[in-house]
């Protein structure tokens, strides 16, 4: 599944990559006009934010996004600093595998962002993914 040709279609901004792994998105978003902070625990390559997520190590600031990228990484109690992280008409996009560590589901991806305007969406036997954009102003 990829997430690509959805976000080609955005105008570029501020982006931030949780868990970029080897940085493929992060690389594809910047050289693609956009400012891209990423993090990962281990990071893969120089630029790379180390923090661990799971304690909370890098602080999502409430509307500093246009764009949260998020992939084969599920934390339940991370979502709710995403939302709030996405600024309004900012987009998110999340995709997660459905099954092991980190396992995720359509389900509770759109449970997270119901209010949001879905762009895309999908799943296959292995992932799912889910890119919408915030419609609402933000709530403290």
């Amino acid at each position: 599944m990829d997430l690509i040709p959805t976000l080609g279609t955005l105008v570029p901004g501020r982006a931030l990559d949780l868990a970029c792994g080897s940085g493929s998105h992060s690389r594809w978003l910047a050289a693609h006009g956009w400012t891209v902070t990423s993090v990962d625990l281990v990071p893969a390559w120089d630029g790379v934010v180390q923090a661990d997520l799971k304690r909370g190590e890098f602080p999502i600031v409430p509307g500093g996004w246009d764009l949260i990228l998020c992939r084969r990484y599920w934390q339940e109690d991370l979502q709710p600093a995403i939302a709030r992280g996405v600024r309004p008409g900012g987009v998110v996009a999340l995709a997660g595998k459905k099954t092991g560590r980190f396992a995720t589901s359509l389900e509770k991806y759109r449970a997270e962002f119901g209010g949001w305007t879905e762009l895309a969406s999908g799943e296959d036997e292995f992932l799912v993914f889910l890119i919408a954009r915030r419609t609402e102003e933000l709530v403290d």
